[in-house]
């Protein structure tokens, strides 16, 4: 029976966690960051909680770079590293006899790099993947171990996705795990003439600029949706954040005004000129609503 380190910091890693712990297969140890070290996750999650209901114990640490001693006591024949926003080195990743699995919510080698769920909303993609790769010194550039195909719908945001990479990856490990335990360590080489890369997000990325079609508007801020942090714009010097719209018809009287303009405001929404048409702004954190002739 193979020896099973597993490494992870956020919702998704405590999910996967479970799962492996009611597979009963051999996970020496776990390890999770502080949360202080991963305060850029939104969905930190600590793993003592899913540790505790199968009573085990959790070792926390600041940056796995610095606990190469640790983890080669624990002689582990494979670890899984199932979100953690950290880069595992090369002195980690030499340890385990097996190797490091990690996972990349895209159809690699599309689409690698940082932001996986948010770009691929964002951008307007009608289909993304789940995959667990072989961790390497490369950015998700390792061997494929496992790969499914899933599709993201209009009325798809983070937090339905978010769940759908959970799934699946869940799919995925019940599906491969017993080959691992058999000894068989599939690899399937990613081919480099196909890959892309996302950059990192800045917070400015998540800035609604009204100039913007209704559409990039809507794929905006349902790729920052919870569990994430939210799009926003700016009203009387205050950052506001913007939750869910909807988007209006276009109306070709709307031509000759600006986009940001408040058109139309109830007790609880408003609608606002985009670039193309407009957009009604049905939740968000505005107090109080902008009134009818201001612009955001």
């Amino acid at each position: 029976m193979n020896r099973y380190l597993f490494v992870g910091s956020i919702d998704y890693s405590a999910h996967c966690l479970r799962e492996l712990l009611n597979m009963n297969i051999n996970i020496v140890d776990i390890m999770c960051p502080y949360e202080e070290a991963s305060k850029f996750n939104n969905d930190y999650c600590d793993l003592g909680k899913v540790a505790k209901e199968f009573h085990r114990n959790v070792y926390y640490f600041k940056e796995i770079r610095d606990e190469s001693e640790h983890i080669r006591e624990i002689n582990p024949d494979l670890i899984f590293v199932l979100g953690l926003s950290q880069i595992v080195p090369k002195h980690i990743l030499e340890i385990p006899k097996i190797g490091c699995i990690g996972s990349h919510a895209t159809l690699l080698p599309k689409n690698r790099g940082r932001h996986p769920v948010i770009w691929a909303i964002a951008n307007g993609l009608k289909k993304s993947g789940m995959t667990l790769l072989w961790l390497d010194e490369g950015v998700d550039s390792g061997d494929i171990w496992a790969q499914k195909k899933f599709d993201i719908n209009e009325t798809d945001d983070a937090s339905t996705i978010y769940q759908r990479v959970k799934e699946l990856t869940i799919e995925l490990l019940r599906e491969n795990i017993p080959d691992l335990e058999n000894g068989i360590a599939k690899r399937v080489k990613q081919d480099e003439s196909l890959a892309s890369y996302w950059r990192k997000r800045t917070k400015k990325d998540g800035e609604i600029d009204w100039r913007m079609s209704s559409r990039r508007i809507y794929d905006l801020v349902r790729a920052l949706f919870r569990p994430y942090a939210g799009a926003h714009c700016f009203y009387q010097e205050k950052e506001i954040k913007i939750w869910k719209v909807k988007i209006l018809d276009a109306n070709k009287k709307l031509n000759n005004l600006e986009p940001g303009r408040v058109l139309y405001r109830t007790d609880f929404s408003i609608r606002v000129k985009t670039g193309d048409s407009a957009i009604e702004i049905v939740e968000h954190e505005f107090n109080p609503l902008p009134q009818v002739g201001e612009y955001l």
